[in-house]
């Protein structure tokens, strides 16, 4: 029963994914690792907003098995931000998630079982071709500023996943000044891909447009 719930769930992420692949000016094909990573953190939504401990098992076991490097790069702040505080929400870790799975499973032996099969990899696991994650916060009407190096003529991607407090927006500059592609929709989920025509240091803005800082995850292909 739970498997095939699941594989429900699994079924429309996919469909929503295609249906915004499909709004892309630029249709390039999608990084693996980015793609599965998006899945997971949609699935790790799912799961605490229906408090559904399958979801959360799923979502933690596609990010185990996706080895990521501490994303290193350069990050300014831009703005007049305003320190505020508020509840803390989970950061989609494996650890996490497979916690509060074992809590929302009730005592059910089925899906502890589920959640205990999964061997967490070590902190050692890493890739020197990414993709790179780092865990942050910005301040309420602030921009935080990652300066990070690209290669010409290979798919650059930059995903961006909130804590669901405020909308995120996501920009891309070149070493120009330039501005190469962004998403600026009322989430604070954001994916920018685009094919850099030279190897080069380009910005990538994570603009907060609420009143509270909002913690997010970015990962880097």
């Amino acid at each position: 029963m739970k498997k095939f719930f699941l594989m429900g769930v699994l079924a429309a992420l996919t469909a929503f994914s295609a249906a915004a692949q499909e709004k892309e000016n630029n249709p390039a094909p999608r990084n693996a690792n980015i793609e599965q990573i998006q899945l997971a953190l949609r699935l790790a939504d799912y799961g605490y907003a229906n408090y559904a401990p399958v979801a959360l098992i799923q979502a933690a076991e596609i990010l185990n098995g996706i080895p990521v490097s501490e994303l290193e790069a350069t990050r300014t702040e831009e703005g007049a931000g305003t320190v505020s505080t508020k509840p803390e929400k989970p950061v989609f870790s494996v650890e996490r998630l497979l916690a509060d799975a074992k809590v929302f499973a009730e005592g059910d032996a089925e899906v502890l079982a589920l959640a205990d099969r999964i061997q967490v990899a070590g902190p050692t696991r890493g890739s020197v071709s990414g993709p790179w994650h780092k865990t942050d916060a910005v301040k309420a009407n602030t921009t935080d500023i990652y300066t990070i190096r690209f290669y010409g003529g290979s798919l650059a991607e930059v995903l961006v996943s909130g804590d669901g407090d405020t909308d995120l927006d996501l920009y891309i500059y070149d070493e120009n000044g330039n501005l190469i592609t962004k998403d600026d929709d009322y989430s604070d989920d954001c994916l920018c891909r685009w094919y850099p025509r030279w190897t080069g240091v380009f910005k990538v803005k994570i603009v907060n447009r609420g009143s509270v800082y909002n913690r997010y995850q970015i990962y880097v292909n």
